[in-house]
Parts: structure tokens; C-alpha cells; sequence
């Protein structure tokens, strides 16, 4: 028997350049009245797999302590290196931070307009009110209420676990991206990881 597989996963998005959407499909997202609506979709375009795009996954084996950063470019490449590992690896449970809700969704989603094919022995569960396939800790910690606020350092600070803190966030990992940062946009997505993974050990046995 394989050593066991537990991974931690976490992704980095960035907006597409609004002009390579196609064409009916931007006329439909920035149908909005006024310029500060039209800014606030442009502002987003990251959040959603239909106008945004992967940059970078990280992915930390627990029962390892081993990490990596899928970080690239191309899209596709990238997608397709992921998935190669996984269907390798087979891993028993994934671990998240709001990965229900977007990660894994994003990466279906992502995978399935580049159509990059997936292993048939992998399935990245978005089911709610389960921890066996999917363990995701915002979920846990919210006790399943979607738009109840915590945020990874929050809930770091709170169990004493050392928080992944950096220049990078959410808001400004795009400009990273715009100036070839690859391996600082790695290093923040794996340090999300492994502060998401000490939350999982310290978690895991009071959800079995």
C-alpha cells in the first residue's frame, strides 16, 4: 500500500483581459448603467472561472510535509501538470480553505473550457456536510454558513497558528502576476497552504 495522501490545495486567480472575453459574452457583463459598475465587474473578473484564470496552485502532502507550486503562464499547462499528479498520486482527502465554494469549483470550471481531461480516479468533492473526501476549514470553522466572515488569519490568530502573512494578497496578486513574480505568487500560495494544513491537524480528529 502507497504511502497515504492527504493534500492541502489552494489557488491564485487573476481577470482576464476583458477584451479577449468573447465578444457577446462581455456586451452581457458590463450591461451595467454607470462607470463605477462597469469598474467594480472589471475589478472582479478574477473571482468567477468564466473571466478569470488560474495562475498558480499550491499543493501541500501532509503526511509528507512535502509542497508544490503549479505556477505558470499558461493556463492549460498548468492545469494539465496538476491533474497528471493527482491522477499519480490518488490522494485520500483533500484539505481547503473555502475550497467548496472556490477552489475546486474554479478548477472544474477552468479545466473543462480548456477541456483538460481528469483522472477517473480523482474527484475534487464540493459536497457540503462532508469531511471525507473534502476537508474544508472555513466551512468547519463557519459551521456550514457561506457568508459568515472569517478569514484565514483570523482563524490562524485565533488557534495560535503561525499566520501567512505577506506583501501578496487577493488584491494585488495580479500586479505580481503583471511583473513575472511567479515564485513570489508560489510562495505566498504554498504559505496559505501550510498555515491551512496546521489548522486541519489541529481540527481533524474532533470531524471524523
Amino acid at each position: 500500500m502507497g504511502q497515504p495522501a492527504t493534500l492541502v490545495v489552494d489557488i491564485e486567480t487573476v481577470g482576464q483581459d476583458h477584451e479577449t472575453i468573447p465578444a457577446r459574452a462581455r456586451e452581457i457583463l458590463l450591461d451595467v448603467e454607470t462607470d463605477d459598475e462597469r469598474q467594480k465587474v472589471l475589478d472582479c473578473l478574477g473571482l468567477d472561472p468564466c473571466t478569470g484564470k488560474i495562475i498558480c496552485i499550491g499543493v501541500h502532502w501532509i503526511e509528507l510535509d512535502r509542497s508544490r507550486a503549479y505556477c505558470q503562464p499558461d493556463e492549460r499547462e498548468l492545469l494539465a501538470n496538476f491533474w497528471n499528479d493527482m491522477g499519480q498520486i490518488r490522494p485520500q482527502r483533500f484539505v481547503t480553505f473555502n475550497g467548496k465554494s472556490f477552489d475546486f469549483p474554479y478548477i472544474n470550471i477552468r479545466s473543462a473550457i480548456h477541456g483538460v481531461p481528469i483522472p477517473q480516479n480523482v474527484i475534487l468533492d464540493t459536497r457540503r456536510y462532508s469531511t471525507e473526501r473534502h476537508f474544508d476549514v472555513r466551512e468547519i470553522m463557519t459551521n456550514y454558513e457561506r457568508y459568515r466572515k472569517g478569514t484565514l488569519e483570523f482563524f490562524c490568530e485565533i488557534f495560535g497558528v503561525p499566520s501567512p502573512k505577506s506583501d501578496i494578497n487577493g488584491r494585488n496578486v495580479g500586479d505580481y502576476f503583471k511583473a513575472g513574480k511567479l515564485d513570489e505568487i508560489a510562495k505566498y500560495c504554498l504559505g496559505d497552504c501550510k498555515a491551512t494544513g496546521q489548522l486541519y491537524q489541529k481540527l481533524k480528529n474532533y470531524y471524523r
